[in-house]
């Protein structure tokens, strides 16, 4: 099987088009089309990113051999490395005005999940606060 072959099976499995996967590419349809024609290959950065979204190694991508199950540990490790890789040139290829959209989404996650744990606190605070007001209140009687 080629790696043409190979992607067009990932991506039928995956039940998206050529269009879906190109958008996710920042590519367009007619290199999905030549890539699963075996007219042209991806660049690397695309291939990290297919392998970890369609979840194969790229061994298997590009070669179609199956990957060792007792290098499993080492398969983990890997594929973190390649999402990071991918996550950091993902980012490195957003315009100014992205990046800032992306900024302001981690600022606003952060205060988000402050506000939940400060919430989840003080909740607790209060429920303790009244099991030893109620405490207090059986001694005395």
């Amino acid at each position: 099987m080629t790696f043409g072959e190979r992607l067009y099976e990932l991506r039928k499995n995956k039940n998206i088009s050529q269009e879906e996967l190109a958008e996710l590419l920042d590519v367009s349809r007619q290199s999905i089309s030549k890539w699963e024609n075996d007219k042209a290959y991806p660049e690397m950065t695309r291939l990290l990113f297919m392998s970890e979204y369609f979840d194969v190694s790229l061994d298997y991508l590009m070669r179609g051999a199956d990957s060792d199950e007792s290098n499993n540990d080492l398969t983990v490790g890997y594929k973190a490395q390649n999402m990071l890789r991918v996550w950091n040139n993902f980012i490195s290829n957003l315009s100014d005005k992205q990046r800032k959209l992306i900024m302001i989404l981690y600022i606003l996650l952060i205060c988000v999940s402050v506000a939940i744990v400060v919430t989840f606190l003080y909740g607790a605070g209060y429920a303790i606060g009244q099991f030893i007001g109620h405490i207090q209140n059986d001694l005395k009687m």
